[in-house]
């Protein structure tokens, strides 16, 4: 690494270390926040755990994307609000038309017409499923027709039209089921980005820890090296005095080699291991892959006893994906509300209200007198309200058999029915996963402690014979064989404390509270403003609130006979 690379790092690591300093580690569910090409590595780069992982959460390239599906789900919620957006119209087109006369009702022996129209509206669909509408039409005839006695004409009209459904389509819950959907969809989404931060946390330190192990297993293979090659110039030495036979040489030459051959071994598993975790780092790059990473923290772990009911009513507050199962179980209750109202007449009220003006070039057919007004002159029709029309009325549409209705929400009641199912499933698999993490840790415990009680054996036994070896009374084999117990006893003893480091995260994993214990916190982004609430919040105006009955196929109690109808 060159001199300006290596300062580089070092100024990115300092910064770093004001971030590790702090008491919580704040991950934001924003996209494009995300640092990326910053150099990270070193030539030696001494990582704490919490270290390790507060530089995942701030480089690891899965979180960037998982931010950007979020992102995306919130703009399908913003999407689902669109279906109370206005609708703007604006209409214009002319038309012209020439037709020979049959007959002398047409007034011309070639009748020429023209029409010009400008037509404005405006539409909008408000939660309860009403639809306003408001028109402004205007047009502009003229035919050389002799029997019209305004010609050029000029009509205007300005109405106002409402549709409420009374039945189907009736209902703010009814009409806000898209709505309501999107959302729980993007609180999913946002547990699912949580939930990945879980999973980087737990991988960041299973790694870390098998890094730990790696460097320390190296150590082992190298003090049983250094042991094996202690004993291999022992038995140099007692050959050449006559104590030992010469195969004896050959006998410690190979556990040399083979010890050898471990280091190696040993020394690859170590690079694997430290590569795993800069790659939950987000190293980028070539250079950082180089730095050799010295972890800081050790093994030793205090033990404390767990309380496997406690664990488990924490884990069915706290698990993520209880939360969302429940969403989920919202969003078929939603589903079956919605599906009830389909299977509805429709029963809608129909009312309208008009104002019209006409005017033009009027000819007197009697006296030939010719008054002239402009489209001016409608439109002062309509403001005084010269002319109007009204209608008001009731239509209803049965369908017959409305099979397909009744199909569908048969199936989103099964579909609720089969959220609930499955809600109940994992509560019970989040049990057993909380009694195994927490008899597993327990276990682990156990191990620790046998492991290191056989290690001091171990060690006793090898120091044992190694005097008995010294005066005589034992063969060169049985050292090298102690020597193996005691590498392996050692190797034991590691993987017993990795094993427990491990076995409780995947507790605090299993009871949801991992995120906490180390302090990692989440920043959400400004939650996206829905841009129509009006009305949304009145309870007499929910379809749920007029039928019983769709109220109790969306209670928590599966109702029965959910295919019948």
């Amino acid at each position: 690494m060159s001199k300006k690379a290596a300062v580089l790092a070092a100024v990115v690591l300092a910064a770093a270390q004001m971030v590790w300093a702090q008491s919580v580690v704040t991950v934001s569910t924003t996209s494009g926040e995300q640092q990326r090409g910053a150099r990270l590595g070193a030539p030696e780069l001494r990582l704490t755990l919490r270290e390790a992982v507060t530089v995942a959460l701030q480089h690891n390239i899965s979180l960037e994307v998982s931010r950007l599906s979020l992102a995306s789900s919130r703009q399908s919620f913003l999407a689902a609000t669109g279906i109370f957006d206005p609708v703007a119209r604006l209409e214009f087109n002319e038309a012209s038309s020439t037709t020979r006369a049959t007959n002398q009702l047409i007034g011309a022996d070639v009748n020429v017409a023209k029409r010009r129209q400008l037509n404005l509206g405006l539409t909008q669909v408000l939660p309860p499923g009403t639809t306003l509408g408001v028109s402004w039409n205007n047009s502009r005839s003229e035919t050389n027709s002799q029997f019209y006695f305004i010609n050029p004409a000029y009509d205007s009209s300005l109405g106002l039209t409402l549709t409420q459904p009374l039945l189907r389509g009736f209902g703010t819950d009814v009409n806000r089921t898209f709505i309501e959907v999107a959302r729980r969809e993007h609180d999913i989404s946002r547990l699912e980005f949580e939930r990945l931060v879980i999973g980087i946390v737990q991988s960041v330190e299973d790694a870390y820890w098998n890094l730990v192990y790696a460097r320390e297993n190296l150590e082992v293979a190298r003090t049983s090296l250094t042991l094996a090659l202690d004993l291999l110039e022992q038995t140099r030495t007692r050959v050449r005095i006559g104590t030992s036979a010469p195969i004896d040489i050959v006998q410690s030459e190979a556990t040399v080699a083979a010890r050898e051959q471990d280091i190696i071994v040993a020394e690859n598993a170590v690079e694997a291991a430290a590569d795993n975790l800069k790659f939950l780092m987000g190293f980028e790059n070539p250079e950082d892959w180089r730095s050799v990473i010295v972890p800081v923290d050790t093994l030793e772990v205090g033990i404390e006893p767990v309380d496997v009911e406690e664990a488990i009513r924490t884990a069915m507050a706290q698990r993520l994906e209880v939360k969302q199962r429940l969403l989920g179980e919202e969003i078929s209750r939603l589903g079956v509300v919605a599906a009830h109202n389909a299977t509805r007449p429709r029963l809608d009220l129909v009312a309208s209200y008009g104002l019209t003006g006409a005017s033009g070039t009027y000819r007197n057919p009697q006296t030939g007198q010719v008054i002239s007004q402009g489209w001016s002159d409608a439109l002062e029709q309509i403001v005084d309200r010269d002319y109007d029309r009204w209608s008001a009325g009731v239509q209803l549409s049965v369908p017959l058999g409305n099979t397909e209705a009744r199909a569908s929400l048969a199936q989103r009641r099964f579909a609720l029915a089969q959220a609930r199912q499955q809600l109940a499933a994992l509560r019970q698999t989040i049990v057993a996963e909380v009694r195994g993490a927490v008899r597993n840790l327990d276990a682990g415990a156990k191990s620790i402690a046998a492991a290191a009680k056989a290690r001091e054996l171990a060690e006793r036994n090898l120091d044992a014979e190694q005097k008995k070896f010294a005066n005589g009374m034992s063969t060169n084999f049985q050292v090298l064989k102690i020597q193996e117990d005691l590498a392996a006893a050692l190797a034991r003893e590691l993987q017993a404390l990795v094993l427990y480091r491990k076995n409780l995260v995947a507790l605090k994993v299993a009871t949801g509270t991992l995120l906490a214990s180390t302090g990692v916190k989440l920043a959400d982004e400004a939650q996206a403003r829905e841009p129509h609430t009006f009305l949304s919040d009145v309870n007499w105006l929910r379809y749920g609130r007029w039928s019983s009955e769709a109220e109790a196929e969306a209670s928590p109690a599966t109702p029965a006979g959910a295919g019948e109808r």
